[in-house]
């Protein structure tokens, strides 16, 4: 890393110290809020600014997948992230992965996007999906994480999250059983959305592309000079754009727009045309992705009780009774989407 590895020392001592700011040597270290998998500093050494990002090391190889996305948009000439520096997975300064690249400046566009930034997300998406495996010739990245190219891993996912924390559900909230049964019914509800669907999310019949994962809109940055980008790709990787068109549609973070807005999106979106069977995967996606959101939301209620559910370099904190709320909106919401695909 030559005058990096300095830096990163810089940054271990901060952490270290768990310190919110931290000087030495003329490198002032600051870290930066967000994320619970990550602990993220802002490194400012002279005029130069850098990210330094310290990620769990688990089985997803966060910071290998963000520094290889990073690598691959900057070799298709993508100006939609930070340009990446390095990668170091040795664990010897901290003991977590690190993936550093240049600071970005900007503001995320937040839960009440102006119409020219909805329109500005919409078609950076379609940009980075317009990037194919066979694209940047030599650099590796790997298939994008929670992508799995089959239904049936989706649905052992859902009934899991459901065995795992229902009975809890049940038994500390005065709705619980109720709720309990009704995102049972989401569950199966959509595997026989699976079962009657002829969609193929087969790895050899889609089309493809890079995807980021999570177009969560904390991670959509309004950059200074009137340009959107994008920050946190830690789960990126190839993958299936119907999916990410799915997600985009049923986010957390995209909750508070309207169906006409989110309409607006999706029309938005030019389908790639040697994709055949686009539409009917998304229509299966957006079964299962509405569901899991529900229980996703479920998981993070149980995790509010009973602290957090796995390692975590940034601890998040939520109320439960506005976590609970929005359990409820989010299981009428699946409701709603299993009724329209009928």
């Amino acid at each position: 890393m030559g005058g990096d590895h300095a830096l990163l020392k810089a940054v271990a001592a901060a952490h270290a110290r768990q310190a919110r700011v931290w000087s030495a040597s003329g490198v002032t270290i600051r870290r930066v809020t967000g994320g619970a998998n990550n602990a993220l500093y802002r490194v400012e050494a002279g005029s130069e600014h850098f990210a330094f990002k310290l990620c769990v090391d688990d089985e997803r190889q966060r910071a290998r997948r963000e520094y290889g996305a990073l690598r691959v948009l900057a070799a298709a000439g993508m100006d939609l992230a930070p340009g990446p520096l390095w990668l170091d997975e040795r664990c010897r300064v901290v003991p977590y992965p690190v993936v550093a690249y240049r600071w970005l400046s900007g503001t995320p566009i937040g839960p009440d996007p102006a119409a020219q930034q909805l329109a500005a997300l919409i078609e950076s998406l379609q940009r980075i999906h317009s990037v194919r495996p066979e694209d940047p010739t030599g650099l590796e990245l790997a298939d994008a994480w929670f992508h799995w190219f089959e239904f049936g891993t989706y649905l052992d996912e859902l009934r899991g999250l459901l065995a795992e924390h229902g009975p809890w559900l049940a038994d500390v909230d005065k709705r619980g059983r109720e709720l309990r049964a009704r995102l049972n019914g989401l569950v199966e509800s959509c595997a026989r959305g699976v079962a009657s669907s002829d969609a193929d999310p087969s790895r050899g019949q889609v089309p493809r592309r890079l995807c980021r994962v999570d177009p969560g809109l904390a991670n959509a940055l309004w950059c200074d000079d009137g340009r959107l980008r994008w920050v946190d790709w830690e789960y990126s990787g190839w993958g299936d754009p119907a999916l990410e068109l799915a997600d985009l549609r049923w986010h957390v973070s995209l909750d508070g727009l309207g169906p006409a807005e989110h309409d607006r999106l999706r029309d938005r979106y030019r389908r790639p045309a040697d994709d055949l069977g686009f539409e009917r995967r998304l229509a299966v996606w957006d079964r299962l992705i509405s569901t899991r959101w529900a229980l996703v939301l479920l998981r993070w209620l149980w995790s509010a009780h009973a602290g957090p559910d796995r390692e975590r370099l940034t601890q998040p904190t939520a109320e439960v009774s506005a976590v609970r709320e929005r359990l409820l909106r989010f299981i009428e919401r699946a409701e709603r989407a299993a009724l329209e695909a009928h």
